[in-house]
């Protein structure tokens, strides 16, 4: 029954290999290993042999800039008591230099303007809550003047 298997098995083997040849040297055709060193077109070429200038380290960004009259008073104000501000927008705030009642209630409408654009994620709140007539308010109750 089995006889003559032993020159099947060796047939199976030697084909085996000469597909895997035949595969390998395709691909080497395909694949063009042998090209090392040629550029694909001129253009290519010219750019080939220039090294580019090193990278400056660029400056990381600092606070935005800030509309005349963000001065920091000596004591800052619970920002909080300000309808529509919670802890992250009072924390944005501090980011942007604001820190008193006087500073909101001092905003043109350029300053608001300017604040609802900075408040990441809560864009619009300062003029839509009013917080420069609630911050007038807030500064009559602690007894400060609006300069």
């Amino acid at each position: 029954m089995f006889e003559g298997w032993m020159f099947l098995v060796t047939e199976i083997w030697v084909l085996l290999v000469l597909a895997g040849l035949l595969g390998l040297f395709c691909g080497w055709i395909i694949w063009g290993f042998g090209k090392k060193g040629r550029a694909l077109n001129p253009e290519d070429a010219a750019v080939a042999g220039k090294t580019l200038p090193p990278l400056e380290p660029q400056a990381e960004p600092g606070p935005p800039a800030l509309p005349p009259g963000f001065d920091l008073d000596n004591t800052p104000d619970d920002l909080r008591r300000i309808r529509g501000i919670g802890p992250k927008i009072e924390a944005q705030c501090h980011r942007l230099g604001i820190y008193s009642y006087a500073q909101i209630a001092a905003w043109t409408a350029e300053d608001i303007a300017h604040i609802d654009a900075q408040l990441r994620g809560f864009e619009g709140r300062a003029s839509r809550d009013d917080w420069v007539s609630e911050a007038k308010a807030l500064m009559v109750e602690k007894g400060q003047s609006q300069s």
